[in-house]
């Protein structure tokens, strides 16, 4: 699921809004009758609230994974000839300190998974320099249409130079904040950066009558298959976010063995989305706004591309016909998947749906060093969604868990947060390709 959003008008000004609001007048202060009381009472409430924050809002990141490993060959920096084999969880206690060691530090302003989330939504608004991409229109086997989006440069690029895909969350894009924010740090390492929009969304027209869904991983399939034949030799590293993080875990746990990528990041993952809705549902504030807001971003892709539905309201794929006036007047999530999702991807039932499309099934199956990053006050995708157990029965699998960082949030800062999780994401991703170009040079070598 997505970041929230919000229909804020905010001015680009805001910061400077803020802060004239909140700014003490001190030459008054210093002017008034009782001027040392004020500042020992001023002084006092600041020390008190300093120590309240970093007694309660550090988060130190919390890492569970298998007792054994997979273990991976990892070569000198010296020299490529000399390699170890090193467990998975070993090379990311020592490649990756910001999962090994870190702590996120939750903006003061933002201490709750509520404030974090609602900040994420906010902050989508905001008139604000964005990625600059290069855009390929890419046909689907079913004469369905996706966008990539490519970073500027990334013809001049070296052939092995590994690529990052990158999968939103519901009803986004590749311009979404959260995505954004990685960017630059690919960018930084030297990766490619390919940003994928799903059927209807980031202003991608639907040419079939159909979208997508958490369980439709046929369109990721075909994606991934015609990046790698573009580029063979160049590593593949998958990174999903929300919805697009349960897309690609199922994705990547139904190839298992035959996944042509070397490595995958999940970010703030629903996992089980029967569990998951039935816990967003539970709150006043989960049902009544976050389920809201989400199924208002879905009937608005729905009534940008509404002809192509009306004009198949009986589409011989769809297990039920459509009614458009039933979709348009959705309140909550499960009323647009059970008069939209469902019927047009075949499912008798919204359960089903929810219970085919659930990634944690497939963690099991999961046969690729794999990052799984979430948030344990996350107020969208719950933290009793997350499969521990399964977790710590694959090998492959690293989950990294905060607190406070709501969903797609984990903004760090005082006057102007920044996101925390796009540093500990490369480190993961850096540490895998490092271990995957070494093979990939040995092998281009023996040919």
């Amino acid at each position: 699921m997505g970041g929230l959003e919000s229909n804020v008008n905010v001015t680009t000004d805001w910061h400077q809004i803020a802060y004239q609001s909140l700014r003490i007048d001190w030459a008054d202060v210093a002017n008034s009758a009782h001027p040392r009381p004020v500042f020992a009472a001023i002084i006092c409430v600041v020390l008190v609230c300093v120590c309240v924050y970093f007694a309660v809002a550090p988060s130190p990141v919390r890492l569970t994974h298998a007792a054994n490993t997979v273990l991976v060959r990892r070569h000198s920096r010296t020299s490529s000839k000399v390699a170890t084999n090193v467990p998975l969880s070993a090379l990311v206690r020592s490649a990756c300190p910001s999962l090994a060691h870190g702590r996120f530090f939750p903006t003061p302003w933002l201490v709750s998974g509520h404030l974090q989330t609602l900040y994420a939504g906010l902050v989508s608004k905001f008139p604000e320099l964005r990625a600059n991409y290069d855009r390929e229109l890419f046909d689907l086997p079913d004469g369905g249409l996706i966008a990539i989006d490519w970073n500027k440069n990334h013809k001049d690029m070296p052939a092995t130079s590994p690529i990052l895909i990158l999968l939103h969350g519901l009803a986004g894009g590749s311009r979404e904040t959260y995505i954004c924010d990685l960017v630059p740090y690919a960018l930084r390492d030297n990766y490619r950066v390919a940003a994928l929009n799903f059927r209807g969304c980031g202003n991608t027209e639907i040419t079939t009558p159909q979208l997508y869904s958490a369980a439709h991983t046929a369109d990721l399939r075909a994606l991934i298959n015609h990046i790698h034949q573009s580029y063979p030799l160049a590593p593949l590293v998958g990174i999903g976010f929300s919805l697009g993080a349960n897309i690609l875990l199922k994705y990547v746990g139904e190839e298992s063995t035959k996944c042509p990528l070397i490595a995958c990041v999940s970010v703030a993952n629903p996992y089980d989305l029967n569990l998951g809705i039935n816990g967003l549902h539970s709150s006043f504030i989960g049902k009544q706004l976050y389920s809201k807001v989400m199924t208002q971003s879905l009937i608005g892709i729905y009534k940008r591309h509404r002809n192509m539905f009306e004009k198949n309201p009986q589409h011989p794929q769809f297990s039920d016909p459509l009614s458009p006036n039933q979709i348009l007047n959705a309140k909550y999530l499960p009323d647009f998947d059970e008069a939209a999702t469902r019927r047009v991807f075949g499912y008798r039932t919204v359960s089903e749906y929810y219970r085919m499309g659930s990634s944690a099934q497939y963690i099991p199956d999961l046969a690729i060093p794999t990052l799984m990053l979430s948030d344990l006050d996350d107020p969208i995708a719950l933290s009793s969604s997350i499969p521990l157990a399964d977790a710590l029965g694959n090998p492959y699998v690293i989950l990294a868990t905060t607190r406070n960082g709501g969903h797609l949030g984990w903004f760090e800062g005082i006057f102007f947060p920044k996101r925390w999780f796009p540093t500990p994401v490369m480190e993961f991703v850096n540490a895998l390709v490092e271990v995957s170009f070494h093979a990939i040079v040995a092998q281009t070598n023996q040919v």
